[in-house]
């Protein structure tokens, strides 16, 4: 088996993270069991980094899959992200402490705010919480409430590094105005190394690539192929320069992520995706190819666009 090579990239902290994830997910939710049966497969591929999330529902599965490769924990990379329900210290303490435990796990590589603000009509939501604590969480439209939940969330993630829970911290999803107002308070003494935000060629945003570029935050792109079910991966401009590489349309868009400086989290249960979504760097694109990839921008997004949150 030929072993796939996967390029790090450096975070503002001085430490690194594999160019490219293996994320656990959409149709993951909730399939704990098929996440441990799945990390095999996607560590033979060549995966070494992994993402998962509290609302996935599949912390356990994955914790339960790294510990049957049986490998050094110093060989991988894990994500989590902390839910749209913790908003104080305490509660995103609380809440990365229990994802230790779900992962087996003694520090996590990264972990990231899921949300800039409660997703209350989430289908998820309805599967943690009750009604009436659905009902007392912060009203997500309200700026200045929100304002302060975000600082006490970044105050309880900085935290969690002094007790050495967590190498590095990020968030996902959130705008420029987010990240602005979060960064201008002084008790913010750790940038976010990441941003995690959807990303792909048929929804490039500029703005807050542009300003995860000027402040040194990393963009991470999920869902860089969009849903798997609209034309992006038939799109006859990524065919054609495939075409050129003896590449798949699927492989150029990931590669254009990378050579824009992003890393991406990609998912699929199937061992030859896997290994073809990896295959990406014995390959570059052109100048000219990275600007036509770009101008397929359709601003189509298949998550909600979180710039309703003030």
């Amino acid at each position: 088996m030929i072993k796939m090579v996967v390029s790090s990239i450096k975070l503002n902290t001085g430490r690194s993270i594999p160019g490219v994830g293996f994320g656990t997910g959409t149709s993951f939710f909730n399939r704990g069991d098929a996440v441990a049966d799945v990390v095999k497969h996607a560590y033979q591929a060549g995966f070494r980094s992994f993402d998962c999330a509290r609302i996935y529902g599949t912390e356990e599965g994955l914790g339960r899959g790294i510990a049957e490769l049986g490998v050094d924990r110093s060989e991988l990379y894990v994500t989590t992200k902390t839910p749209d329900w913790a908003w104080s210290k305490e509660t995103i303490v609380a809440e990365v402490e229990g994802c230790l435990k779900r992962l087996k796990l003694d520090y996590l590589d990264l972990v990231l705010h899921h949300s800039p603000a409660p997703r209350i009509g989430a289908k998820f939501m309805a599967t943690y919480l009750t009604p009436e604590e659905i009902k007392n969480l912060p009203d997500p439209l309200d700026e200045a409430v929100m304002d302060t939940c975000r600082l006490q969330m970044w105050l309880g993630l900085q935290l969690c590094v002094e007790k050495g829970l967590v190498r590095d911290i990020g968030v996902s999803n959130f705008t420029v105005n987010h990240l602005k107002k979060l960064l201008k308070n002084p008790e913010v003494t750790i940038t976010p190394a990441v941003n995690q935000v959807e990303f792909n060629p048929y929804i490039v945003d500029s703005p807050i690539q542009e300003y995860c570029k000027q402040t040194g935050i990393l963009l991470q792109a999920y869902a860089p192929l969009g849903n798997g079910k609209d034309m992006l991966l038939s799109d006859p401009v990524l065919e054609r320069i495939g075409g050129v590489h003896n590449k798949t349309a699927a492989q150029v868009a990931l590669r254009w992520s990378l050579e824009l400086g992003h890393c991406i989290v990609t998912k699929t249960e199937k061992f030859d995706r896997m290994k073809e979504n990896l295959d990406l760097f014995n390959f570059t694109l052109s100048r000219e190819e990275i600007d036509q990839i770009t101008a397929l921008n359709k601003n189509k997004r298949n998550f909600p666009d979180p710039s309703q949150f003030p």
